[in-house]
């Protein structure tokens, strides 16, 4: 998954979420750097309720059940489809 270092602006293969704690360097400027909260939660935001209400309104199934669904599925999911669209931002501790 290559992205901008948003500091030296040079294309790094950033790591994936679930293979850094809370932030992650640069290997060219040294930079501290993670991926935006925001975007995480907004595309997560957005899944969740994209596919509980069809599964709600289409399926006929129970609301617990479909967020449940939703929220596994996007986990799942996340990796493939929506961790190359997180924008990276500088840690500035």
């Amino acid at each position: 998954m290559t992205q901008r270092c948003p500091h030296c602006q040079i294309e790094i293969d950033a790591p994936k979420l679930h293979a850094y704690e809370d932030n992650f360097v640069c290997p060219h400027c040294a930079a501290t750097l993670s991926h935006s909260q925001i975007d995480i939660f907004f595309y997560a935001f957005c899944f969740i309720a994209l596919v509980s209400l069809l599964l709600i309104t289409v399926g006929h199934v129970n609301t617990c059940i479909a967020l449940v669904v939703a929220a596994v599925s996007y986990r799942f999911c996340r990796g493939k489809l929506f961790e190359s669209r997180f924008r990276l931002i500088r840690c500035t501790f």
